[in-house]
């Protein structure tokens, strides 16, 4: 029996991630049954995890992260910020990868930003894990990862290219952007590429769950105020605070009924809180609880008529539940989404962040109930699946 450790973001908080974690684990399942399953948190989060020695170094790692998260911009890209964070990351993980990944067959990164570099710092994971893969001859598959910009001259981006470029690596599909996948960062033509749909696409096939009768029409998505410019755009903390204050008060005004609901990330549902207080609103009743499970996360969106987007696994989710969605769009993987479910009149530019237009576009989705395209929707999740089984194939086989 072929072991296959699955690498993700199991301990983040925000149940987005934990749904790509285990819609791509019953992908694994339902495409071989002569497979064992090593889950693998990416990044272990609590201390709780960590004892003697890797305590200390995961002591030592966070102080080091409060200084980088002090000291380094958004835009700074320096040598000295790669190598600076990449033993930061190092200290703290490269020895329980190591432990974790002896002796496996196989390594499956579930899904979500992998290639990106200019937050979270998922590319140092990935630059340890490969390497150990590399070293030990383990093949690698990158499953309907997010593509998250590209630099020539960013170091961090360099680095990550020569990583996934590794003989070892042989199969990356990608959720949106195949074209700079293809373009800019594979060289290797022993990589084999495609565009695929995420995994949460198989969100009712994995909890068979379905979308039921709505309590709420419209449930309102919130996500932490400094996402825009964290991710080099200009609206502000104070802007977006007041973005979502008009969004209620103008479906309040039209008696649409509204929740507001986060994915689980503690700064989103702080700012939900902040949103509230300074409406005069109790946040009993306005803002749900976190979710604390996957499970939680898609009984709240199933309550929906309609959401309001922010986080992209909302998205996603209700998108796989026939739940209609209008959103903003932050990052360029909204972007993406958006076109590659053919719903851009949908999704929100920045610069058309006008909540009466918003309001007008949800009606228009909901009311009139316009279905989404599911032979796109079916499409993309058969290539999701078909990759995995091909991936499965040459491991089960040990070609390599």
């Amino acid at each position: 029996m072929k072991r296959i450790a699955l690498v993700g973001l199991y301990s983040i908080p925000n149940m987005g991630d934990r749904i790509l974690c285990e819609t791509s684990r019953y992908l694994l399942e339902q495409s071989s049954s002569g497979i064992e399953i090593i889950e693998v948190d990416v990044c272990p989060r609590y201390k709780q995890d960590y004892s003697g020695l890797d305590y200390l170094k995961y002591r030592v790692s966070r102080k080091l992260k409060t200084v980088a998260e002090k000291r380094f911009e958004y835009t700074n890209s320096s040598s000295f910020r790669y190598h600076y964070e990449y033993f930061m990351w190092w200290l703290r993980l490269n020895r329980y990868y190591r432990k974790i990944l002896k002796n496996v067959d196989a390594i499956m990164f579930a899904g979500g930003g992998f290639l990106k570099f200019r937050t979270q710092g998922l590319n140092y994971y990935v630059e340890q894990i490969i390497k150990i893969a590399q070293k030990h001859r383990i093949p690698v598959m990158m499953n309907s990862v997010g593509i998250e910009g590209y630099s020539e001259t960013d170091i961090r981006c360099q680095k990550l290219k020569r990583i996934i470029n590794s003989e070892c690596v042989k199969i990356i599909t990608t959720r949106d952007d195949a074209k700079t996948l293809r373009g800019n960062y594979i060289v290797n033509p022993a990589v084999e590429t495609a565009r695929v749909g995420d995994p949460a696409l198989w969100t009712p096939e994995c909890y068979g769950v379905s979308k039921g009768e709505p309590t709420v029409e419209l449930g309102i998505n919130v996500i932490r105020g400094k996402v825009f410019t964290d991710y080099g755009n200009t609206c502000s903390y104070e802007e977006l605070k007041e973005f979502y204050q008009r969004l209620i008060k103008a479906a309040t005004q039209r008696n649409i009924s509204w929740r507001l609901f986060s994915n689980g990330m503690k700064g989103d549902q702080a700012f939900g809180r902040e949103i509230l207080y300074e409406m005069h609103l109790p946040v009993a009743g306005n803002l749900l609880p976190a979710p604390k499970s996957s499970e939680g996360l898609l009984a709240m969106i199933c309550s929906f008529g309609g959401i309001f987007g922010a986080r992209l696994h909302a998205c996603i989710t209700a998108y796989s539940l026939d739940v209609p969605v209008v959103a903003f769009i932050w990052n360029e993987k909204i972007r993406m989404f958006a076109d590659i479910i053919g719903k851009p009149g949908s999704f929100f530019e920045e610069r058309e962040m006008d909540v009466e237009k918003v309001l007008d576009r949800f009606v228009t989705e909901t009311a009139q109930h316009i279905p989404y395209e599911v032979k796109i929707r079916e499409q993309l999740k058969m290539l999701t699946k078909s990759y995995v089984e091909k991936f499965l194939f040459q491991v089960t086989t040990n070609v390599r």
